[in-house]
């Protein structure tokens, strides 16, 4: 089954424009995984922006229950427009779960009706929404289906929106947001004024501390989970593991200066362990289209 060539080229298109360092990560896959995972990102990122560039909640909720129309229609072979027949496509070849798709949805509501996190298992809730879906549609395209690659992919997408939540702290304090959970500000002696005033005070640099030991420790349970029966299948998600994990590692290293400058891992670092991790999986290059 051949990928849609001008859809797919539309997804690249749109995967360009967002400057997003996927861009050149997904160069080391396979052609038909990469036009996949290219879909499925070019639809998560115009859902985002469709809300995002809502004039208000009421019109960005019409948005959502759109494209909640528009992923019922690709599932039964009716294509509102280029994404989804790209994705359509994508989901047809490699077998992308409905409510796999559906959870990326879920996640944008969320964020639309945004409320604070009580606790942790609130902001699991919602990173397994918005990061473990982009983890379970990558290993159900790279070939791994089964409830030991789910786990690992819920581990890992948790793992990175955390890191991207502590990262962003100082971001999201501009906007009013502030997604550390409820129960950890006051184990700290943390408020949320602290944050939102971008106050760097021992008590919240401990709190930073404490989060970024929670986000290491997924990843560390993450790796233990990794199926060893999925051999090399999953090399890009586990690329995606070890470049965020390196975020992380920078984050520290900053002494977790949420507030100045933003930490990043160079899109060069990116396609290097990109390419690392490609390397380890025998005859990928010989079998893998450029």
């Amino acid at each position: 089954m051949s990928a849609p060539r001008l859809a797919i080229g539309h997804c690249r298109n749109v995967l360009e424009r967002s400057g997003s360092s996927f861009a050149s990560a997904f160069r080391i896959l396979p052609k038909d995984q990469r036009d996949a995972m290219t879909a499925f990102y070019a639809f998560c990122r115009e859902v985002d922006d469709a809300v995002d560039e809502a004039p208000d909640k009421a019109s960005g909720r019409t948005r959502i229950g759109e494209w909640r129309a528009n992923v019922e229609r690709l599932y039964l072979g009716d294509f509102a427009n280029p994404v989804c027949e790209a994705l359509g496509w994508a989901v047809r070849a490699f077998g992308i779960r409905r409510e796999h798709v559906e959870l990326v949805l879920d996640g944008v509501q969320q964020d639309l009706s945004f409320a604070r996190f009580e606790t942790f298992g609130e902001l699991h809730e919602y990173c397994y929404r918005v990061a473990a879906a982009v983890g379970l549609v990558c290993v159900t395209v790279m070939g791994a289906q089964d409830s030991e690659a789910e786990l690992y992919a819920e581990l890992t997408g948790t793992a990175v929106q955390l890191t991207n939540i502590i990262r962003d702290v100082g971001e999201d304090a501009g906007l009013g947001r502030i997604y550390l959970p409820a129960e950890d500000l006051r184990a700290f002696g943390v408020t949320e004024r602290d944050i939102l005033d971008r106050r760097a005070t021992p008590q919240l640099r401990a709190l930073f501390g404490f989060e970024a030991a929670r986000a290491r420790h997924l990843y560390d349970l993450a790796a233990a989970a990794l199926p060893p029966k999925a051999g090399g299948k999953l090399f890009f998600a586990e690329a995606l593991r070890d470049t965020y994990s390196r975020l992380l590692d920078r984050l520290v290293e900053s002494d977790l200066d949420v507030f100045a400058d933003r930490v990043r891992v160079s899109r060069l670092e990116k396609l290097g362990i990109a390419l690392k991790h490609r390397l380890r999986v025998p005859g990928l290059l010989r079998t893998a289209e450029p």
